[in-house]
């Protein structure tokens, strides 16, 4: 078996052959980024990805991956839960499939009890065809060092609630899957992203006529500095979208993607984006001092939003996806449940649970300190 040097290439031997000759699994393997720890529910979750290139001449189809920590399995993808984790790079098809000189990119989400520092990966590799057959070979060696940086501690940037944390972190969400290039490098600034969107005491999004931007109960809800910091990046005069219409009130650049949005530095470089606030409601201007629960702006309805929500996210340079995103803290929150339908009449089931130094999850419904 051949080790990889470093933390990024690997091309392992496969099982010995009758005819002694070398038998090499052509993958080339290499996370973009390595992973640090976000926490929910005491536990930690290490979010990142996996670039598989097949550097042969032949398909290989990827049947079965397990990682590992500190000795013990604590994830496994096979079938179609490994199907719906790994996308075949610039064409559709089954990402299990990776065709001579082709690449796939694998998701992952591993949840562990404690921090660690090392991820080890196994991969059981078989021929593109048959890939409900037994294994031809497998990979083994393949190391991922994780971030020790903690998450970086925030308040809430908004109050009261409740609020649905949409396209929160998960494996799944579209946050998480939005792979970005821009200047030769492809980054998922979004990948800890959330869209936060209020809910009504009927348990609903939105009273009356849902295009009206008005009617939906966040609206020009205030926008909270989540920590210390300085505003570096400010974008405003982008005029409203009428929610849930299919178009947008202007064209969608990397000028415009974010509507109308505020770029706080935090130190250490960490920078919390807000985007989508309302037409003339910035209250700080670029170079601004501010501390936690300044109001920075109104929750609103521009750029690319279907509604009004607050789309807040943390990432590591001041541009709003020109940045690898990383993971935040909040300081305290209360879960009232969660939804499988954000735009679907809501209503409280379960008894509420306390959170702290966390982040919340895909579609839970929080609420936070009035």
């Amino acid at each position: 078996m051949l080790r990889s040097i470093g933390w990024s290439v690997l091309l392992l031997l496969g099982p010995s052959r009758a005819d002694g000759q070398l038998r090499l699994v052509p993958l080339d393997i290499r996370v973009p980024r390595n992973p640090a720890a976000a926490w929910t529910s005491g536990r930690a979750h290490y979010v990142y990805e996996l670039r598989i290139t097949n550097v042969g001449r032949q398909g290989v189809g990827v049947q079965r991956v397990e990682v590992s920590a500190n000795g013990a399995v604590v994830g496994s993808w096979s079938g179609d839960s490994l199907k719906g984790a790994i996308l075949r790079m610039g064409e559709v098809g089954d990402g299990r499939v990776i065709g001579a000189g082709r690449q796939s990119l694998l998701y992952l989400f591993v949840t562990v009890a404690a921090p660690v520092a090392t991820l080890d990966h196994r991969f059981l590799v078989t021929n593109p065809d048959s890939l409900a057959g037994p294994a031809r070979d497998t990979v083994t060696g393949f190391r991922v060092e994780t971030d020790p940086t903690p998450a970086v501690a925030i308040h809430a940037p908004l109050r009261g609630g409740p609020w649905v944390a949409g396209n929160g972190p998960s494996n799944t969400s579209g946050h998480r899957r939005t792979v970005i290039p821009l200047d030769g490098v492809g980054r998922i600034a979004q990948r800890f992203a959330t869209d936060w969107v209020k809910i009504g005491p009927d348990g609903a999004l939105w009273q009356g006529d849902s295009t009206k931007n008005q009617n939906w109960y966040g609206y020009r809800q205030p926008l909270l500095a989540v920590a210390a910091g300085t505003v570096v990046a400010t974008k405003d005069g982008i005029p409203e979208n009428v929610p849930l219409a299919p178009d947008r009130a202007v064209p969608i650049t990397l000028e415009t993607v974010g509507g109308n949005h505020v770029i706080i530095d935090l130190g250490g470089r960490r920078y919390a984006f807000y985007a989508h606030m309302v037409p003339g409601s910035l209250m700080v201007k670029v170079g601004d001092k501010v501390k936690p629960g300044d109001v920075i702006g109104l929750l609103g309805n521009s750029g690319n939003s279907d509604a009004p929500h607050l789309h807040f996210h943390v990432g590591e340079a001041p541009f709003p996806l020109k940045s690898e995103g990383l993971p935040f803290a909040l300081d305290e929150y209360v879960v009232l449940g969660q939804t499988t339908d954000v735009l679907a009449r809501w209503k409280a089931a379960g008894a509420p649970r306390q959170e702290r130094q966390a982040i919340p999850a895909e579609n839970e419904v929080v609420q936070f300190k009035p």
